[in-house]
C-alpha cells in the first residue's frame, strides 16, 4: 500500500476530524458519547493545525486515512491525536504515523484508550502513569515515549 506522511493542509480540517470521529467510534462507544467528544476533542480547526504539529496519511497520496498532531507545552510534547480510518486500522498506518512523529520529536508524553495500549507497548512506549479522564469517564493510561536514536 503506497501511504504517503506529510503536513496536514487547513482544506483537511473537515476531513480529519471526521478520521478522529469515525476512528473514536471503531471501538463501539454510543453516538451520544461521541457527539459529546466531538465537540471537546475530536475536531480539528484551521487555526488548530497552525498553532500545532500535524500530520496526516494519504493513501496513492491523494485520500487522508490517518493523522497525528503534537501540541508543544513548554517543554513537554504530547501528542494529542493519532487516528487511522477503520477500514485501514492493522495495516500498518498507525504504526507509520506513530514512528514518523517519533523521528521529528524524540521525546513525547500521550494518554490511551485502553483499546490501543497494546499497540503504544509494542512500538516501545512506556507507561509513566495513569489518568482519569472527567470527559471519558474512565481511566487512561499515560506514556512516554523516548526515540531509541538520542544521543
Amino acid at each position: 500500500m503506497d501511504i504517503t506522511i506529510r503536513a496536514a493542509l487547513p482544506h483537511q480540517v473537515t476531513e480529519l476530524s471526521s478520521i478522529a470521529l469515525k476512528a473514536k467510534g471503531y471501538w463501539g462507544y454510543s453516538s451520544e458519547q461521541l457527539d459529546l467528544w466531538r465537540t471537546e476533542f475530536l475536531t480539528v480547526s484551521a487555526a488548530y493545525l497552525k498553532d500545532n504539529r500535524v500530520w496526516v496519511a494519504c493513501v496513492a497520496q491523494l485520500q487522508p486515512v490517518g493523522f497525528a498532531a503534537i501540541e508543544q507545552h513548554g517543554e513537554e510534547a504530547i501528542l494529542e491525536h493519532l487516528w487511522v480510518l477503520p477500514d485501514y486500522i492493522g495495516r500498518g498506518i498507525g504504526k507509520r504515523l506513530f514512528l514518523h512523529v517519533a523521528a521529528t520529536i524524540p521525546r513525547f508524553v500521550f494518554t490511551s484508550d485502553p483499546h490501543a495500549d497494546a499497540f503504544y507497548y509494542k512500538l516501545g512506549a512506556q507507561k509513566i502513569g495513569d489518568y482519569y479522564s472527567v470527559l471519558q469517564k474512565k481511566m487512561l493510561t499515560k506514556f512516554e515515549y523516548v526515540s531509541k536514536l538520542r544521543c
